[in-house]
């Protein structure tokens, strides 16, 4: 292996759990979001219109990095008309 992917590798592994969840989560988040407005015929900018937010900030929530607090992610549950998060008891 080079001396990069034994880097990365070796950055993966200290990576704490709980980090490596929020990002996983933050991914799947993006893909849904991105996945229901373009199946829908919406482009990033009609979405953040109907959402009430910039073209910019939609292309960094499909990014996959934003940290979405739970009124961004009821606002766009219900601009699209689905849950995009469950909690299970």
């Amino acid at each position: 292996m080079s001396k990069t992917t034994d880097l990365f590798n070796e950055c993966v592994a200290s990576t704490p759990q709980d980090v490596k969840q929020r990002v996983d989560w933050s991914f799947q988040i993006a893909d849904k979001i991105d996945h229901i407005h373009k199946e829908r015929g919406m482009t990033q900018k009609d979405f953040a219109k109907q959402i009430g937010r910039s073209e910019a900030e939609v292309s960094r929530w499909v990014g996959g990095t934003h940290n979405f607090t739970l009124a961004t992610l009821a606002k766009i549950s219900t601009v699209l008309e689905i849950p995009l998060i469950s909690v299970a008891v």
